[in-house]
């Protein structure tokens, strides 16, 4: 069943940012565990996580946006978001369209929520 009541969308959106504090890119789908596996690393500067801050919720959507630096050589094929900087538990992620760096780059993400 849908969620009809905005009020309680927009709750479980906002639970979902608080939860989903770091985004990540991957070179490779990282799967479903829960694991973090085949993320992005090395760099000048160095690429890291980077913290996510999501607008207000509106009609059960909150959106972000963040910026990381990509080194040289890698292409990029996913993103997710995390519990944390370091470590943690990938809690979901999306396939992106591909990217390919020659040299080092920048990639600007946009991440969307959507509970209907």
């Amino acid at each position: 069943m849908a969620i009809a009541v905005t009020a309680e969308r927009n709750a479980l959106a906002t639970d979902y940012g608080v939860d989903a504090t770091h985004a990540a890119l991957f070179t490779a789908d990282p799967g479903t565990t829960g694991t973090v596996v085949g993320e992005v690393t090395g760099g000048s500067p160095a690429y890291a996580r980077k913290p996510i801050t999501w607008g207000a919720p509106s009609a059960g959507v909150i959106t972000a946006s963040v910026t990381f630096d990509v080194p040289s050589g890698v292409t990029i094929t996913h993103a997710g978001v995390c519990t944390a900087l370091t470590g943690s538990t990938l809690i979901d992620k999306v396939a992106v369209t591909s990217q390919a760096f020659a040299s080092q780059g920048t990639y600007t993400l946009t991440l969307t929520f959507t509970l209907t």
